[in-house]
C-alpha cells in the first residue's frame, strides 16, 4: 500500500466521520451512532460507534474479535443485505469518541490495515474501479479525479475543475 494513499484516505475518512462525532456530542442517552457512507438497495456501508457492552451481545461474535474490543469501539460494516456482512474493527478507546477534541486525534485511533480493508470494501460496494491496496498515489489522484468527474452533475464540473487545478 502506498503510504500517501493511506494517509489521504485516513484523513478523508476522519474528516467525514468527525461530523457524526460532533453531532453525537449533543445527544444524551444514545450509545450507538451510525455514519452511513453508502446505501443503495440492500447494499450498505457504514461506520458505527459501539460500546463494548453492546457488541458483546452480538450473536456469534468471534472470540479473537471480542478480545480486541475496548470500552468504546469504531466498527466498519459492509453488507449486501442478504448473505454477506463484513465487520472491521477500525479502532477503539477506553473513553467515548465524543471526548476527542479534533480530527487529528480521531485519526490516531484508526488501525491502518483494518481501515484500508474497510475502505476497499466501500469502494467495491460503490462499483469503483479504484484498487486502493495496489495503487500509487499519482494513480490514485488520477482515478479519484476521473470518478468525481464521472459522477458529478454538469453544473458542478467547473467548480471541481478549479479545485483539482489548485
Amino acid at each position: 500500500m502506498d503510504e500517501n494513499v493511506v494517509r489521504q484516505l485516513r484523513s478523508g475518512f476522519a474528516m467525514d466521520l468527525w461530523e457524526t462525532i460532533r453531532s453525537a456530542k449533543g445527544t444524551k442517552g444514545e450509545r450507538v451512532f451510525r455514519h452511513t457512507m453508502y446505501n443503495e438497495g440492500e447494499v450498505m456501508v457504514f461506520a458505527a460507534l459501539f460500546p463494548k457492552k453492546e457488541l458483546m451481545e452480538f450473536p456469534d461474535l468471534e472470540e479473537d474479535f471480542a478480545k480486541r474490543l475496548k470500552v468504546f469501539n469504531l466498527l466498519g460494516v459492509a453488507t449486501d443485505g442478504q448473505t454477506t456482512m463484513d465487520m472491521f474493527l477500525l479502532g477503539g478507546m477506553n473513553k467515548p469518541f465524543t471526548s476527542l477534541g479534533s480530527v487529528q486525534e480521531l485519526e490516531k485511533v484508526f488501525g491502518d490495515e483494518p481501515l484500508m480493508a474497510f475502505l476497499d470494501a466501500y469502494f467495491k460496494a460503490r462499483g469503483s474501479s479504484i484498487d486502493i491496496m495496489n495503487i500509487s498515489h499519482d494513480e490514485f489522484l488520477e482515478a479519484v479525479e476521473r470518478e468525481v468527474f464521472a459522477n458529478s452533475p454538469m453544473a458542478d464540473l467547473g467548480k471541481l475543475e478549479k479545485l483539482f487545478n489548485n
